[in-house]
């Protein structure tokens, strides 16, 4: 039986993750070695003045190499790692993937732990909210996590009018409950008096007291 060949160390075993930079900057080190080494044979210097300037030139074009590639690490893993400079948003994949897979209500189960754990947090609210109204049928539950979104400090001007239409259409949908639905539309008309979403609620406020002539809306 032929014994084992001895196994020799790489440059990555040596070096560890620099050894992939200097693996990459290599190529770039001897191709700057040779064109000085020929530009300075050509203009008549001699051979060991030629040399040693061609092997400090490839040693520098070797470190430029590697502070560049390690500068685009730092970036790279501040921006996508770190997020110092764009801030992570969760995106709640365990959750959805429980639903892709038709477990509805171990994704709930997992949504209202986040939403017991995180008062200020909007987004699980709503997804939340979306996925009792769509797939349970649970108006009630999906109002009520709209209206803790809405109340949320941090809530953006898109996010308040989001949830309030939201709440709209179950209060004059399911809920049938339209009294509640003027008062959302109130609510986005004063918060955003300006605003092409208090137009469009003005519009809807109009329609619906028209619709419900002579009921008693006062809820």
């Amino acid at each position: 039986m032929a014994e084992p060949k001895e196994y020799k160390p790489t440059v990555m075993d040596r070096y560890g993750p620099e050894g992939a930079a200097l693996v990459r900057v290599a190529p770039y080190c001897l191709i700057s070695f040779g064109l000085i080494l020929g530009v300075l044979m050509y203009e008549g210097l001699g051979m060991l003045i030629a040399l040693l300037a061609a092997i400090v030139a490839g040693i520098g074009t070797g470190w430029f190499a590697i502070g560049l590639s390690n500068a685009a690490g730092d970036t790279y893993k501040r921006f996508m790692v770190d997020g110092t400079s764009t801030p992570y948003v969760e995106q709640y994949s365990y959750q959805q993937a429980l639903v892709m897979q038709g477990k509805t209500d171990e994704a709930l189960e997992s949504f209202e732990a986040v939403i017991a754990e995180k008062p200020d947090e909007f987004d699980p609210r709503v997804k939340a909210a979306e996925l009792y109204a769509r797939d349970k049928r649970n108006f009630v539950r999906a109002a009520e996590l709209f209206r803790e979104a809405q109340r949320i400090p941090a809530v953006t001007a898109g996010q308040f009018v989001y949830v309030t239409n939201r709440l709209t259409d179950l209060y004059t949908g399911p809920l049938n409950e339209p009294g509640k639905a003027l008062v959302e539309l109130r609510k986005l008309i004063d918060k955003y008096p300006g605003s092409p979403a208090a137009e469009n609620a003005r519009d809807a406020l109009a329609t619906l007291k028209q619709r419900h002539v002579g009921t008693d809306l006062s809820s």
